[in-house]
């Protein structure tokens, strides 16, 4: 009889030690110093991650800005190249001019370090730009650009051939930076 008096004591000493135990869980405002260090792990995890995820996103924000950068700066001079004549003397028929690229025109040209006459090199036609490089400031970045004239047969665009033999000269600009790399805009004209 005396176990079971013990027995019902320490039965009864659980249930008010769980209902006090409930009550002060049920009131609780705060965390515990276990919930705040977890919280603290947790974080110093996450954060770090999302840095490098949205530091990645910003460094393509701004390699597509470069890019963009870089196709207007080449697409302004594939523009001021097709402005002017095919050739010097632009022969009627096609296919009888047989001076190499080069300079000879008396004409100038706004670069982007400035006006280009007198003892600088001269453009008047297609082909003086061939072997021109330059390199410019646009709006905080520098771009090097880099143009290659060639004559190329209607058959075969990519192999420079005799100019005695075509009528169609390829222009190729290629605008570089070294963040981005480079970009090339291609594109043809002809004796007409």
């Amino acid at each position: 009889m005396k176990n079971q008096s013990l027995k019902i004591k320490v039965q009864n000493y659980f249930k008010k030690l769980s209902a006090i135990s409930y009550q002060l869980s049920a009131n609780k405002n705060g965390f515990t110093l276990i919930e705040i260090v977890m919280i603290i792990v947790i974080v110093s995890i996450a954060i770090p991650a999302l840095l490098i995820v949205l530091g990645q996103e910003t460094q393509q924000s701004v390699n597509a800005e470069l890019q963009i950068n870089a196709v207007n700066v080449g697409q302004a001079m594939m523009d001021e190249i097709k402005s002017k004549n095919w050739d010097q003397n632009s022969p009627i028929p096609p296919g009888t001019y047989t001076t190499p690229l080069g300079l000879e025109g008396t004409e100038c040209r706004t670069s982007c370090t400035g006006l280009q006459c007198g003892a600088n090199p001269i453009y008047n036609d297609v082909d003086d730009y061939n072997g021109l490089s330059e390199t410019c400031t646009w709006g905080g970045p520098s771009f090097t650009t880099t143009v290659a004239v060639c004559y190329v047969a209607a058959t075969d665009l990519n192999t420079c051939v005799d100019p005695t033999t075509t009528d169609y000269k390829r222009i190729q600009v290629t605008v570089q930076n070294p963040s981005m790399g480079s970009s090339t805009l291609v594109t043809l004209v002809g004796n007409y």
